[in-house]
């Protein structure tokens, strides 16, 4: 009944689709009969159902050959989970065979065992010292083999328990040693790679190149395996200088040679240290002014002491001569005298007094300039330092005083100048000091001198 009505349903719809064709477009297409109709509209219908039909046939096999999939998935699904069991029950018995196997090698082992416990600790103890000592890298694969031992689980021979002190009196024996060999050592290169080089070693503390004298640190940390890197900041060069007298020494020398205890550390620390130019250059602006002032300061007072060296041991000549004339100070003191030695006694001792007034101002040339440098070098080192302490409390403000490296520029800078300051007025005072007594016992020459002529000139008056 149901494909009955389908039926008419699908006559009607072809009727009123032929009858809209036949009134629409007349002259496109004509029908012949209604029966034409009915049968394409069936034969349209039964190719739909087929094609239907064999898409449910088709999504049939597929849902029959996913099951079967899915029936193969499951068994071995549970074949792998009887495996599992297996092999859990196969583990926890192994288990506790080796449980059974370890407490009996532990009872037959006795005090053996407990002497192994004792190599293992102490072979812990000694690995890292071995490992970043200098003599690994002449003796290797001391520390592999203390490891293999240590770790193994049965029961170590009589050889590998030697290891252990064989190793140690090995790192006993390189500690008096001075020895060369050779090594891969890092920064050694000239673009800084890795190379095999010669090495002179001290003991198990101090190692360096035999081609320039540079030492070598052990780096240890933060590494899967230790390893020699130059030190990149070499110490002075008289460490270096007694490193290559060793390395060029003949056997039975006596060589005095630099220690670092410390493996390397004090050594970098030591390179680290700022050369007089460096710290000179730490004085900036300031510093370098304190430096040309005494630099100046000098130049004056060295000029000014041998000036009156000379002029000294000149009035010292003429003093004994009495030699008047126009050479030194006290030849002219004579002139004087002898242009005015008809005079009166007072016009004579006014007339001295005179030229003396006249050559101390010669005599005392410089020395206020020496003294006015002096003075001012600690207060331009003293102003140097305030600026240092601006710069250090600026970084404080910026940046926070959690970093000291921020700070140290400023620091550097006060501290400088300061000692600059001080360089610079010490010796500009003591070379002043000099020059103001020489220049005082050469017008003490002058006054006694004069004095001594007045005082002759009185006694031939008074005789006459």
């Amino acid at each position: 009944m149901k494909t009955m009505k389908n039926s008419f349903k699908a006559f009607g719809a072809a009727a009123l689709v032929a009858s809209s064709i036949a009134f629409s477009a007349p002259a496109f297409a004509q029908v012949t009969s209604l029966s034409e109709v009915l049968r394409k509209v069936e034969a349209d219908s039964n190719q739909l159902d087929a094609e239907g039909l064999e898409r449910v046939r088709r999504f049939e096999r597929d849902r029959d050959a996913q099951a079967t999939a899915m029936r193969d998935v499951r068994a071995e699904l549970r074949a792998a989970e009887v495996r599992g069991s297996q092999l859990n029950a196969r583990f926890d018995a192994n288990e506790a065979e080796l449980a059974e196997l370890s407490a009996e090698l532990n009872e037959q082992a006795g005090d053996f065992g407990e002497l192994l416990g004792q190599f293992r600790t102490a072979a812990g103890e000694t690995m890292p010292i071995i490992n970043s000592s200098l003599a690994n890298f002449h003796y290797p694969g001391r520390t592999e083999r203390l490891s293999e031992v240590a770790q193994a689980r049965t029961l170590p021979t009589r050889a590998d328990l030697d290891s252990l002190p064989k190793s140690m009196l090995r790192e006993m024996i390189a500690q008096s040693e001075v020895t060369s060999f050779s090594a891969d050592v890092a920064g050694v290169g000239p673009d800084g790679e890795t190379q095999e080089v010669a090495l002179t070693r001290v003991g198990v503390f101090t190692a360096a190149t035999n081609d320039g004298a540079r030492f070598v640190e052990v780096i240890s940390d933060n590494t899967d395996e230790p390893y020699l890197r130059v030190l990149k900041a070499q110490p002075s060069g008289r460490f270096r200088a007694a490193m290559r007298d060793l390395i060029s020494a003949s056997e039975g020398d006596t060589i005095i040679v630099p220690f670092d205890p410390s493996k390397g550390d004090l050594f970098a620390i030591e390179g680290e240290k700022p050369t007089l130019q460096e710290r000179i250059g730490q004085g900036g602006a300031v510093g370098a002014v304190i430096l040309v002032l005494l630099a100046i300061g000098l130049v004056f007072a060295l000029f000014k002491i041998v000036t009156l060296f000379l002029m000294g041991s000149a009035m010292g000549r003429t003093a004994k001569t009495k030699q008047a004339g126009d050479g030194n100070p006290l030849a002219r003191v004579f002139e004087a005298y002898e242009t005015n030695k008809t005079a009166d006694l007072e016009t004579l001792e006014l007339k001295l007094d005179e030229q003396i007034l006249r050559e101390s101002p010669k005599i005392e040339r410089f020395n206020d300039v020496v003294k006015v440098l002096a003075a001012v070098a600690p207060l331009l080192g003293l102003l140097g330092t305030v600026i240092g302490m601006i710069i250090t409390f600026t970084a404080i403000t910026n940046f926070g005083a959690g970093d000291p490296k921020l700070m140290a520029g400023g620091i550097s800078t006060a501290l400088m100048t300061t000692v600059l300051g001080l360089v610079a007025a010490i010796p500009l005072l003591l070379l002043h000091a000099v020059s103001a007594s020489m220049a005082r016992g050469n017008q003490q020459v002058l006054d006694e001198q004069a004095a001594g002529l007045v005082a002759e000139r009185a006694e031939r008056g008074g005789a006459a």
